[in-house]
């Protein structure tokens, strides 16, 4: 059992994998010592999805959002329902929004304008945004440049090299790590994870994927986070009550007060 609490500032509970067993789940978690789950829209509907269910369960807040997987979804409606969404007390940022040009499941330039769209609601909310990067950071770049900035930006899950991240640094960006920390074949995350500033790190699960290893293969759950902050101590050279503090402290300082 962790001493601090921790936030899971990444997470899917609206996802049918769920669907089951949600209230066991918040209640592992809980035991695990995450007082606080963050869970990201990937559509209208799914985001919807997640501020019904931080409405039922305190330990939740939502972020609502259009992942790029879903930017041909977006319409002439999309923008006036996430604001109409983000006014909601449970919604602490927009998110998951970015680029993906891994899977490529929406047109590459529909990903870039609805993303920009996003980015420029999150500006003129005064919401942090919560930034999905795949394979597509040149772009990332470029299509942020010129536009205003949302107050805080996250890229989570971030799976860039050393240059990126200092460029991300140098931006202001703040970054998030779930599971991934903990593969074998992770070197490269784990060198950028170990250098990172101290205040710009977060935790996540973004589950049900990405289970850490010693639980590959299975859906992830919140309760699983502790694993990545012991991995993330590790390589911080730093007791794990201390890392545990300090993303505390990385979370109000990014999300506000709720999010510690």
């Amino acid at each position: 059992m962790i001493t601090c609490p921790l936030t899971d500032v990444h997470a899917h509970l609206q996802d049918g994998k769920f669907s089951e067993d949600l209230e066991e789940v918040v209640r592992r978690a809980a035991e695990a010592g995450i007082t606080r789950i963050i869970n990201a829209g990937t559509s209208i509907e799914d985001s919807h999805r997640a501020i019904e269910i931080a409405r039922k369960f305190p330990v939740c807040r939502s972020l609502v959002g259009i992942h790029p997987h879903d930017a041909s979804t977006f319409n002439e409606n999309s923008l006036n329902e996430l604001k109409e969404m983000a006014s909601d007390p449970c919604v602490i940022g927009i998110g998951e929004i970015g680029l993906d040009f891994h899977y490529d499941l929406s047109p590459r330039e529909t990903q870039i304008s609805v993303f920009r769209q996003l980015w420029l609601l999150a500006a003129e909310l005064n919401l942090p945004a919560v930034i999905h990067v795949r394979e597509a950071y040149d772009a990332f770049f470029t299509a942020i440049q010129g536009l205003s900035c949302p107050p805080k930006v996250l890229l989570h899950c971030f799976s860039g090299d050393l240059n990126i991240a200092r460029q991300a640094v140098d931006n202001g960006f703040h970054f998030s790590i779930g599971g991934a920390l903990t593969f074998p074949k992770s070197e490269l995350t784990r060198e950028v994870f170990k250098h990172l500033p101290e205040d710009r790190i977060h935790l996540e699960t973004d589950c049900p994927y990405l289970a850490p290893q010693f639980k590959r293969g299975k859906r992830n759950e919140p309760a699983f986070m502790t694993a990545t902050l012991e991995q993330l101590a590790r390589l911080r050279k730093l007791p794990t009550v201390a890392m545990a503090e300090i993303l505390k402290q990385n979370n109000i300082s990014f999300f506000g007060p709720e999010a510690g």
